[in-house]
């Protein structure tokens, strides 16, 4: 399990954050079906986040992996 957010640092993520890298494995298609996404928080430090996204289809076939780092410096 990932880190969950309190109420005050989600509020806080809702300005925008930096991106400083943003990865997309794309391993099947996405064609006709509805998208499910799960993410996970793997680090939310003074300065560096990170998340883990899966996306997988309606028949819960992994469909892409992603990985985003920002920036969670204030200003």
């Amino acid at each position: 399990h990932g880190d969950h957010l309190p109420v005050n640092q989600y509020e806080t993520l809702r300005r925008g954050l930096p991106t400083i890298n943003f990865r997309v494995d794309y391993l099947r298609p996405a064609i006709k079906t509805d998208l499910i996404t799960t993410a996970t928080v793997r680090r939310n430090g003074k300065s560096v986040g990170v998340v883990d996204v899966d996306v997988f289809n309606e028949q819960k076939a992994l469909l892409a992996i992603g990985r985003a780092t920002y920036s969670t410096l204030a200003g």
